[in-house]
């Protein structure tokens, strides 16, 4: 559905995302929209899975569409879709200790576009901080938008978010509130930060791309992460994209 390949990147682990099969991935992308998140995941690692059963009223399956599929400002539409096949994307290489937090709701929710949540030996043993963008000039979106965002975070800034944000997501992982309250307080946030940074490419990845993550950034490459997904006519390709997912959803609209 979607492959993933290492590519070397001095300035950060490289990491490049090719869409393989359109409809297998619009599927995935209908069925988070329904918040059926078990069911993406398991449709995008390609496990076999029975027939889903789902029926949903055909007006809230046009309210979806109209909402996320046709907004008036088709930037959104496809910063939106982006984020949620990002959120896909994180779960290639999580381990089982990782946490991905669940996707916004919505394309203009503020604060981090996703994060992971890296466990061990019953404690967060770190933190990776996602930022995407769907855009047709990734190096300036990169270097005028995102890296200014980072610096904030290194600074110290929105430790709140955070601490809310890794509460929530160690529920989904069934570890009480309370715990998870005790577990977020007692976090030293020295090395505790990793960054996702994940843009669209129109042309081959350039070397320039992240240049200044290490700057903003210290210690090895693994804290630093820099994924693209080359879709060469980025708005031509989310206009088919997003037809292929209205289709898929419309599949689960109650009959008669």
């Amino acid at each position: 559905m979607l492959r993933r390949d290492l590519v070397d990147d001095q300035h950060c682990q490289g990491v490049c995302f090719t869409v393989e099969d359109e409809e297998a991935l619009a599927q995935a992308v209908a069925l988070i929209l329904i918040q059926e998140y078990s069911s993406a995941k398991a449709i995008f690692s390609e496990t076999p899975v029975e027939d889903l059963g789902i029926s949903i009223g055909a007006d809230e399956i046009d309210d979806i569409v109209e909402r996320r599929l046709k907004p008036i400002d088709v930037y959104h539409r496809d910063g939106f879709l982006f984020q949620l096949i990002m959120w896909l994307a994180a779960h290639v290489d999580a381990t089982a200790d990782d946490l991905v937090a669940l996707p916004h709701a919505q394309a203009s929710a503020k604060g981090q576009d996703c994060i992971v949540v890296h466990r061990a030996e019953g404690a967060v043993a770190a933190v990776s901080i996602c930022e995407d963008k769907a855009t047709e000039n990734p190096r300036s979106t990169v270097r005028d938008e995102v890296w200014p965002e980072i610096q904030a975070y290194e600074a110290g800034g929105r430790r709140d978010e955070l601490r809310s944000n890794i509460i929530a997501t160690l529920g989904l992982g069934g570890v009480p509130a309370d715990e998870a309250v005790v577990l977020v307080r007692g976090i030293s946030w020295a090395g505790k930060r990793r960054y996702r940074v994940r843009v669209t490419v129109q042309k081959p990845r350039t070397k320039a791309l992240f240049r200044g993550f290490k700057d903003l950034v210290a210690g090895p490459a693994e804290v630093r992460r820099g994924e693209t997904m080359h879709l060469p006519e980025l708005r031509a390709w989310m206009t088919q994209f997003a037809v292929k997912v209205e289709n898929s959803l419309r599949s689960y609209a109650q009959q008669g």
